[in-house]
């Protein structure tokens, strides 16, 4: 008995989702019953391990956009997701060409797509690749709930009035004006998650979005206005620490009653401009129960104190701004967990008393400071000195300190 023949529809579709797309294609010489089965794919992933890798570059990458190419037009019915990942060492004449990539667009707009990956990036990630300009029909997909875009120059044409159905977006390195970017976010009044990574032109960005819980930014910023997130309940901030410039992150409006999660990536603890608005960050999420703080480690604290990449405009944060910035009676009412690595600074050890005095719930402290295991129980003597001291310290690895609250 034909077992495979017989497997019901459910079984053949996850089977296929699971397989590179040339080996679903090649699923076609089984028997009758799969030979078309890969045309009616709901989830078409086209990265490293559907593009032919042979030692011609330009073969390879005319034979890989030929082979998409036939499969779009062949294929039929809804799609939900679409990925366009190119992660592997090609040369830039093929694969990411947007008028391709606008070609294949056109052969799925009719799938009424739900979520689109477009990451062009390539292997190794360098920031100063030139942007490609993202295809115009992309802004057509009326039903789009999820959308990352990689490594684009990204212009929305005149008139675009956003995704109604979108929930999650993720901007990754991607080149796009002030304007843009925040009629774009506005124009998505569903959006929950949002990702963004800014490394070219520095923004004065303002983020309106009234149903948005999840808020990722990064990059080269003048100054971020979280304006109106109301119902906010995580945050992750990555400082970059040769990119930042000017008077950046200062102001934060509102009171984030239902934020309950900040990390904090790459703060120096001596950046006044930083400290100020993290701390102001932290005094207005009353409801908050886990923080997570990292700060540069020793390679990029000695570039930023040598020169290197000081940006100029720097400013020296005072040992105890934490304390006397802070209204006395403040308290971290509901903070529950604290993580915080690349701690080997005074300024850094002085944020970790200011946590545990006014934490009366602090339930756990994870603290790596950087150092070997010898110095990281200095930093448990330390620690012990603090008001509110902990009942239990354990080391885990090198130099990790958990820090257990009883």
């Amino acid at each position: 008995m034909d077992i495979i023949s017989y497997l019901p529809q459910s079984i053949i579709d996850l089977i296929l989702t699971k397989l590179p797309i040339k080996d679903a294609v090649r699923t076609s010489i089984l028997s009758s019953k799969w030979r078309y089965q890969w045309t009616t794919m709901t989830e078409l992933v086209f990265d490293e391990k559907c593009f032919c890798l042979c030692d011609d570059k330009k073969v390879a990458e005319k034979e890989s956009v030929d082979f998409m190419m036939r499969f779009l037009m062949l294929h039929k019915g809804p799609i939900q997701k679409f990925k366009l990942i190119q992660k592997f060492e090609l040369t830039t004449s093929y694969l990411r060409k947007s008028t391709n990539i606008d070609q294949w667009l056109r052969l799925i707009s009719r799938a009424d797509i739900k979520e689109v990956v477009l990451d062009v990036y390539g292997k190794g990630r360098k920031w100063n690749y030139p942007r490609f300009s993202m295809p115009q029909s992309i802004f057509t997909f009326r039903k789009l709930t999820r959308l990352t875009l990689s490594g684009f120059t990204v212009e929305p044409p005149f008139g675009f009035q956003g995704f109604p159905c979108l929930n999650y977006l993720e901007l990754d390195g991607v080149t796009i004006s002030r304007e843009d970017i925040e009629n774009f976010i506005s124009g998505c009044p569903l959006l929950e998650k949002f990702k963004f990574s800014n490394i070219m032109d520095k923004l004065a960005l303002t983020i309106r979005a009234p149903n948005l819980k999840h808020l990722t930014v990064g990059g080269n910023f003048e100054d971020l206005y979280l304006e109106h997130m109301p119902l906010v309940t995580a945050i992750s901030i990555h400082f970059y620490p040769w990119v930042w410039r000017g008077d950046i992150l200062r102001k934060v409006p509102v009171t984030y009653d239902y934020l309950k999660s900040i990390e904090i990536r790459k703060l120096d603890f001596k950046d006044l401009a930083k400290v100020l608005y993290v701390l102001q960050l932290l005094l207005l999420s009353p409801n908050l129960q886990e923080l997570q703080i990292s700060s540069p480690d020793l390679e990029e604290h000695y570039l930023y104190y040598s020169g290197v990449a000081n940006p100029g405009h720097y400013k020296n944060a005072d040992i105890d701004i934490w304390e006397r910035k802070c209204p006395a009676d403040f308290t971290f009412k509901h903070l529950k967990t604290v993580k915080l690595s690349n701690i080997f600074t005074k300024n850094a050890l002085e944020f970790v008393r200011f946590v545990l005095g006014r934490s009366p719930v602090l339930k756990m402290i994870s603290i790596s400071p950087n150092y070997e295991d010898g110095e990281a129980m200095k930093m448990v003597n330390e620690v012990l000195r603090f008001r509110r001291a902990p009942h239990k310290v354990n080391i885990l690895g090198r130099g990790t300190l958990s820090v257990i609250i009883s």
